[in-house]
């Protein structure tokens, strides 16, 4: 008889725990089935940046801490990378769905150009006109460098491994029938190669980033004697007709305390995604960024910032459909 009764409660128990196991179901709660959520599977997304003396680290910093205080419910991390080349094979990679690049470097990306092997054929556009990467050299001010020509068998402080600043400086030196060959190359990171110039282990010191460059702010404010190479008008005028992707840039001299203003080249930067990210998701973090608020956090993120609704849409590769849908919106494509 005690058998049969423990089975028999035993019996009942198990059919109370499946009714409760029932409850939970395949079904999404009306809690929980917002249009949010069903449109957003990635729940945690990575934005590449560059190096940490760079100015894309700041921008990319705060971009993920908007995301991250909105409620979208998407964790966003800031990654430092080794640039605007790396950034291409990352996003493609997935290994961060969004990131920072130099237009140009995007485009050669889905092209296939050098120096990518094979098409990056997922890169899309978010926004364009987020600031200009700047070529920006230094070199002691007792230095016996004046211009870029004499640069060869020079030690250099080229940047980061994978960074644009490696692709410009070879531009510019093959306007003076050089190329990075001529020069004794060390690959660190803008910081890094400032601080190697101060300690006289190289000659000069490249960064490639927005005005002002943390890096190269340091030796204004350690009151450093530095120069930074520049062009002359007519050689822009002919840096220009062989590379009509670069623009011209003056840097003041009160940016970095210098004696005169300097005649230097950029190009524009670029937000970009994979084509595989949702674009509900990439929708909504375009309509986030371009608030009034938030907007104004990303442009006073770092001085280098230009971005604005109106120069947001000068995009050198495909839209991301996210982003197409929310220009087109507002009406700023057609």
């Amino acid at each position: 008889m005690k058998i049969k009764l423990l089975a028999g409660i035993m019996a009942i128990m198990l059919l109370m725990v499946l009714a409760l196991t029932g409850c939970g179901g395949t079904e999404p709660s009306p809690e929980t089935e917002t249009p949010q959520e069903l449109a957003n599977t990635v729940s945690d997304i990575t934005i590449g940046t560059a190096a940490a003396g760079g100015a894309w680290y700041p921008i990319g910093a705060t971009m993920a801490d908007i995301i991250m205080l909105s409620d979208l419910g998407v964790q966003a991390n800031v990654a430092t990378t080794g640039g605007s080349i790396e950034n291409c094979k990352l996003v493609q990679d997935m290994t961060c769905e969004i990131a920072i690049t130099v237009g140009y470097q995007a485009y050669d990306a889905m092209n296939g150009n050098p120096p990518y092997e094979g098409k990056y054929e997922d890169l899309r556009c978010v926004f364009s006109g987020l600031s200009y990467g700047v070529l920006q050299v230094v070199v002691p001010d007792n230095s016996d460098i004046k211009s870029f020509a004499d640069l060869a068998g020079k030690r250099v402080a080229a940047g980061p491994a994978g960074g644009g600043a490696i692709l410009v400086l070879d531009m510019v030196l093959n306007h003076y029938g050089l190329s990075m060959s001529d020069v004794r190359a060390s690959y660190v990171s803008y910081e890094e190669g400032v601080t190697m110039m101060t300690d006289g282990q190289v000659d000069a010191a490249v960064a490639y980033a927005g005005i002002a460059t943390p890096a190269i702010s340091t030796l204004k404010a350690k009151n450093e004697d530095f120069r930074m190479l520049g062009f002359t008008e007519e050689e822009m005028d002919e840096l220009l007709k062989v590379y009509p992707f670069f623009s011209k840039i003056i840097v003041p001299s009160d940016m970095y305390g210098l004696d005169v203003d300097t005649i230097t080249v950029g190009t524009a930067n670029i937000v970009f995604a994979n084509a595989n990210l949702e674009e509900d998701l990439v929708y909504d973090i375009c309509k986030l960024f371009f608030t009034e608020e938030n907007l104004k956090r990303i442009q006073d993120s770092q001085p280098s910032v230009e971005l604005t609704l109106e120069n947001a849409t000068r995009n050198p590769i495909p839209w991301h459909p996210g982003a197409e849908r929310y220009f087109k919106e507002i009406g700023l494509i057609e």
